[in-house]
């Protein structure tokens, strides 16, 4: 059967895909909700909260051989056991599916890059800083990295082998190590979106549609995030700006009005016409940061994926809410280590429904 005739007729994708979509809502179900966040801002330390998250979620026994407790082996051992999830489905998927997950994780691998190539770049020790590393974002021969003494020997040791080598495109004649961090990670990120939309888009029917919706938000904020900071940091010049936006999103229209701004106001003023966007502008304070608000903003579009079946965007809405949940996780870790328990609520963001 064809890929549109999948998305066409939920029988033929059940046949497919409905093991692992069935698991999938296990698996949203699962997520925290408002009253297990409740119950763990009441801890007053670390091991009651390993308890409560023992006791009363679907986390479990999951920090069972953890004798001395920090907020980042939390975060470590919940992402690990997200891995462990987005693993299990990986390795039962089947074409086209398994394509999509793989276009999930090469957003985690783009990161790790970027991590390793920052820190080279700062004389890091690099075997050291693989234990930072995301391990949704670890791939065949990424330790070889660290043998590399620029960018482009790390291109030429091993991303040239890699699953991401095809988001390493040049828009222009200079090396990799001619440009700056901030430059290589708008070109990644650009070149990742808009090879997954163009894959969406190839997939057509509902999974078409709903990651339409969804990676257009994430070419909107990737615009809008790398002008704001640009505004302040000046780290890539204006000219080469304008080559980093992804070439869709709501946003496509006034992208030659954003990449000229000398300041926040004025992408504010081209932001009036685009309510949501320009809301997050009028809101961000020193009390809600501008990522915060756009964090709210993907929870709520991520949710809404769900309200569509026999689609593949739900797979990446589970992804993205769990990174929030760990995320979330690790807030709460850090206001009981240090103390702050009246600073939990600044940045909590709650990713589950109920």
């Amino acid at each position: 059967h064809t890929t549109m005739s999948i998305f066409r007729f939920p029988l033929l994708y059940n046949i497919d895909n409905g093991l692992l979509e069935s698991a999938l809502y296990g698996l949203r179900d699962a997520l925290l909700t408002f009253a297990d966040y409740n119950n763990l801002q009441q801890c007053e330390n670390l091991e009651d909260f390993k308890l409560q998250l023992q006791n009363s979620t679907d986390y479990g026994n999951f920090l069972q051989n953890e004798t001395q407790l920090n907020s980042s082996i939390v975060e470590h051992q919940a992402l690990l056991k997200l891995v462990s999830d987005f693993n299990w489905m990986r390795f039962q998927a089947v074409s086209p599916l398994s394509q999509f997950l793989d276009f999930i994780s090469y957003e985690f691998m783009i990161s790790n890059v970027l991590k390793l190539i920052s820190a080279s770049r700062q004389d890091r020790d690099l075997m050291k800083e693989m234990f930072k590393l995301n391990p949704l974002g670890l791939f065949e021969n990424i330790t070889a990295i660290a043998a590399g003494r620029s960018v482009d020997d790390m291109y030429e040791l091993v991303l040239v082998d890699s699953p991401i080598a095809r988001f390493f495109t040049k828009m222009d004649m200079r090396d990799f190590d001619e440009l700056k961090t901030d430059h290589l990670d708008a070109m990644l990120k650009k070149n990742y979106l808009e090879a997954f939309y163009n894959f969406c888009e190839s997939l057509e029917g509902t999974t078409a549609e709903v990651m339409r919706t969804v990676l257009e938000f994430e070419a909107d904020r990737r615009v809008l995030t790398m002008t704001r900071s640009n505004v302040f940091s000046k780290a890539i010049p204006k000219e080469d700006l304008k080559k980093l936006y992804p070439n869709f999103g709501q946003l496509v229209d006034v992208h030659s009005n954003l990449w000229d701004v000398d300041d926040v106001n004025q992408i504010k003023d081209v932001m009036r016409p685009y309510a949501d966007y320009h809301q997050i502008f009028e809101q961000a304070s020193q009390e809600t940061s501008f990522d915060t608000l756009f964090d709210k903003m993907a929870i709520k579009i991520y949710k809404n994926v769900f309200a569509h079946q026999f689609n593949f965007g739900n797979f990446y809405a589970i992804v993205k809410l769990r990174q929030q949940e760990i995320d979330s996780l690790k807030w709460i870790c850090d206001c009981i280590q240090l103390n702050q328990m009246d600073m939990v609520h600044k940045h909590l963001l709650i990713a589950g429904g109920n």
